[in-house]
């Protein structure tokens, strides 16, 4: 009787496998292009970051003859549960998945692949995706920490008061800000960080540095996950009356606003270039390549490069 429950066990599993190569999820050949539809879930449209990320993957789209829809993960995990839910039930090709919440996503990733749906992780890690998009965090924090870091050395005699914005639901979050931290100590040893709180929007940037200069009024330079939460952070230091040499804010993702605040010469220092747009496409292009071909399991690295006031003029259109 075991061995018969073991053999249905797997039939069960090479008619599923079976299925999953024969619904057109696998395409054999470029030509099947023009009948794939993908799902995108986003961490936050809020985040002009991905707007422009969603503006490449909507060119390359339209040009490969994809159709794609969006889905607004609203900075929560929920809504992309939700999202995920949906698009399993649509039966599309492929879902692209920017996890706000890796833990929490996993189940829902599992459930996506055995319903013969391809899942390609772009910037955040899930578990055994078709593909993963993104970066060395820890590398591209600490370029970000490096700029914070030599500032200090250069301008404030190696001393100074630190705040790091971060984001501790993300994996790939925490080890960016790992690489701001150990970035900017390596050229800033006796550089102070005081806190470390949680922001990853412009208000969660706003009320962290309001909060940290009521205990730390001597705080003079922010870094932090991304653009929109140091932005937050521009508005409290300014508002604080600090704007002088002494003050230096480093972002992260080359948004326009913050290169445009990087060539005033004032204190938003630097940010770190990740490329969306040109990102966008290549999520994309990956993504059509794995329903065609299948999994690929090197990280395809999105370009990265360290943007300061001296070569900000170009990444500005």
């Amino acid at each position: 009787m075991k061995k018969i429950l073991i053999f249905i066990l797997m039939l069960s599993v090479s008619f599923s496998l079976v299925a999953c190569t024969t619904d057109g999820n696998d395409a054999s050949s470029g030509e099947a292009n023009e009948n794939l539809r993908m799902g995108y879930i986003t961490m936050d449209l809020g985040n002009p970051y991905f707007v422009r990320l969603v503006d490449g993957m909507e060119e390359k789209a339209e040009e490969l003859n994809i159709e794609l829809s969006i889905h607004d993960g609203e900075n929560e995990v929920e809504p992309q549960i939700r999202a995920m839910e949906n698009l399993i039930t649509q039966q599309v090709d492929a879902i692209i998945l920017s996890a706000n919440d890796s833990q929490a996503l996993n189940a829902m990733v599992k459930e996506a692949q055995n319903a013969c749906i391809r899942v390609i992780a772009a910037n955040g890690p899930v578990e055994e995706p078709d593909a993963f998009i993104g970066s060395i965090e820890y590398d591209n924090g600490f370029q970000a920490g490096e700029i914070a870091g030599e500032y200090i050395a250069e301008h404030l005699n190696g001393e100074a008061k630190v705040a790091i914005l971060q984001l501790s639901t993300i994996p790939a979050a925490l080890e960016r800000a790992q690489g701001q931290r150990e970035g900017l100590l390596s050229l800033a040893p006796n550089a102070q960080i005081v806190g470390e709180p949680n922001a990853s929007t412009r208000e969660g940037g706003l009320s962290a540095i309001e909060t940290l200069l009521q205990t730390h009024p001597d705080l003079n330079v922010v870094l932090g996950v991304n653009d929109d939460s140091v932005l937050g952070a521009y508005q409290a230091m300014k508002a604080a009356g600090k704007e002088g040499e002494d003050i230096a804010l480093v972002g992260f993702d080359a948004i326009e606003e913050a290169l445009l605040k990087v060539k005033e010469g004032g204190i938003y220092r630097g940010t770190i270039d990740i490329a969306p747009f040109e990102s966008g496409k290549v999520i994309i292009e990956t993504a059509a390549k794995v329903v065609e071909k299948g999994p690929i399991e090197e990280l395809i690295e999105f370009p990265v490069t360290k943007v300061t006031e001296e070569n900000v003029d170009e990444f500005l259109d």
